[in-house]
């Protein structure tokens, strides 16, 4: 049972602690259910932990209440089944100890000095409590007046154990705050994204290799350049991620795989090592919690599947815009792949950063429209290869007078391209399927309509487009539909891009040529067709989604 030392008389009194003979005891105890729950303290973000929760007040103001309490019980509970379901019941923070903490303040009731160190004094002497004994000590400042400059609603001092709350923690807000305070203590920074602003501050850009210059980025000019030059990376952009700014929603793969080691490697593999093929990747934002109230801790029902992937991650090579020399420079970027239960697709990251993979839903920070929908088919070539990211204030990326950039292909020889197939649920939870392809050649790079790739456009090319008129092809990538007639990337083989074949090769041969070709093919150039098509198609260019990969 927690105590509130809010009511303790007797400074002698000291904070009720887990021995390691309880600690062996509890999970000996829980191990025999199905249940998940923290067993010990394994590291900053994984463990069993116990907190001070300081109500700082003025010192002529009422004490500590019993609803006052209440309320912080209440907010308790709701960190305390968030952590769990995030953490997939590895974690736990209990307030074993709310103390009631008046201070002399400002005449306009802001806080004087350093009101945090008077605070833990206070509580020293008059409870007898140690705060460096403790996971975590949660400074509620509510009580009082922000200072005139502060602009935060929630402050976390790292490295260390404090964080403060200057929001009611009985508010939607509040409770955000609190939540994401949290975060910043065990070990995760905020979630950003990446966004194509354009106003005052940002002026976004891409590069026309045709014209041989810069242009202005639109979501109509500009649609598959999802990180065009001088993009906005929002600190606190990422909508979906309560280390945002609006949200309350879970971490995101990259922050539970690398930052809090609630995911393993197993479970969000590295592409690079599996490959492509066709990938099963569950929500990660799904787990129901379970509560112990002999024990008084949370868990879940059940963690994450150890044989189920939550996420795909790679590594690089990619050139960044450098301001000192004004020329671009070698890097390398981290990608991850991510799911969330009720979404239209999946969500793609740089670092610590969301891509913004769909302009419909325009720039707005609040924007829900972030994903690579079902349907769609992207080529990593296309975002970011190539980056400057705009500190704001009128920092136009064009006024540090930038050299071309390299083209997306010569910096990756090689990429990946993904391709979301559907959505679909089963016992283990909802899930996107996502055709990952790794491909190396760029259509920009060869001559248009060259479908079997030999330098020409010929009669071999259209045997090729015709025999694959009005074919399947889902679950093919960009590259593959277009190595199969699909020039327009809707989806088909059809009518319009016979329309864009026949202007290609007239464009490169004539009218009469033209007419040549489409004469019909003797039986013996029907067989001809028959093997050309096998042997002028790559293989993974020649089939749609291969079965799914278990890892």
């Amino acid at each position: 049972m927690i105590r509130f030392s809010a009511f303790i008389t007797s400074a002698s009194q000291t904070a009720r602690r887990l021995s390691p003979v309880a600690i062996v005891a509890v999970s000996a105890m829980l191990a025999a259910g199905a249940a998940t729950f923290p067993r010990q303290d394994l590291s900053t973000s994984k463990g069993l932990y116990e907190g001070v929760y300081f109500v700082i007040r003025d010192i002529n103001a009422a004490p500590l209440s019993a609803g006052q309490i209440a309320q912080i019980q209440a907010s308790s509970e709701v960190t305390r089944q968030f952590y769990a379901a995030n953490s997939g019941g590895f974690y736990d923070l209990r307030y074993t100890q709310i103390v009631d903490v008046p201070l002399a303040l400002n005449a306009d009731g802001t806080r004087i000095g350093d009101w945090i160190a008077d605070a833990e004094n206070y509580v020293r002497s008059t409870y007898g409590i140690e705060p460096e004994d403790f996971h975590a000590n949660i400074f509620d400042v509510s009580g009082t007046k922000p200072d005139p400059d502060q602009g935060w609603s929630g402050l976390a001092w790292i490295p260390s154990n404090n964080f403060a709350v200057q929001a009611d923690i009985s508010s939607d807000w509040g409770q955000i705050v609190m939540d994401h305070e949290l975060g910043h203590r065990i070990g995760v920074p905020h979630a950003g994204a990446l966004r194509a602003v354009n106003d005052s501050n940002y002026t976004p850009y891409y590069y026309d290799f045709d014209t041989g210059r810069y242009e202005e980025y639109s979501a109509a000019a500009g649609a598959e350049h999802g990180v065009p030059f001088g993009v906005h990376n929002d600190e606190y952009g990422n909508p979906f991620d309560v280390m945002g700014n609006i949200s309350h929603g879970h971490f995101n793969v990259h922050e539970k795989l690398t930052n809090l080691q609630w995911l393993t490697p197993a479970q969000a593999p590295d592409l690079n090592q599996v490959g492509e093929g066709t990938y099963r990747i569950y929500a990660h934002d799904e787990l129901q919690t379970v509560y112990n109230s002999r024990l008084d801790i949370y868990g879940v029902t059940d963690t994450y599947d150890a044989s189920s992937l939550y996420g795909l991650t790679y590594t690089r090579e990619a050139e960044r815009f450098d301001l000192q020399s004004g020329q671009f420079t070698s890097t390398t970027q981290e990608v991850t792949l991510e799911y969330r239960a009720g979404r239209d697709g999946i969500q793609l990251y740089l670092g610590d950063s969301l891509i913004d993979l769909d302009p419909e839903g325009g720039a707005d920070r609040n924007n829900l429209e972030r994903e690579l929908e079902v349907g769609d088919s992207i080529r990593e070539i296309d975002f970011g290869v190539s980056f400057y990211a705009s500190t704001g204030d009128g920092d136009d990326f064009l006024s540090h007078n930038p050299p071309a950039p390299a083209r997306p292909w010569e910096v990756l020889p090689e990429w990946f391209e993904f391709s979301v197939l559907g959505l679909g649920s089963d016992s283990t939870g909802s899930y996107v399927d996502v055709l990952v392809s790794r491909e190396d050649y760029a259509i920009e790079s060869g001559v248009a309509a060259d479908l079997n790739r030999d330098g020409m456009l010929d009669r071999a090319d259209w045997l090729l487009f015709a025999s694959l008129t009005h074919s399947d092809l889902t679950g093919f990538t960009k590259t593959g539909r277009y190595l199969h007639g699909d020039f327009n990337d809707d989806g088909a083989n059809d009518y319009d891009d016979f329309l864009y074949f026949k202007e290609t090769f007239i464009e490169a041969h004539g009218a009469a040529a033209f007419a040549q070709i489409l004469r019909v093919p003797e039986p013996t150039s029907l067989t001809l067709l028959g093997w050309l098509t096998v042997l002028f198609f790559p293989r993974k260019h020649a089939k749609a989604a291969a079965p799914l990969l278990s890892l």
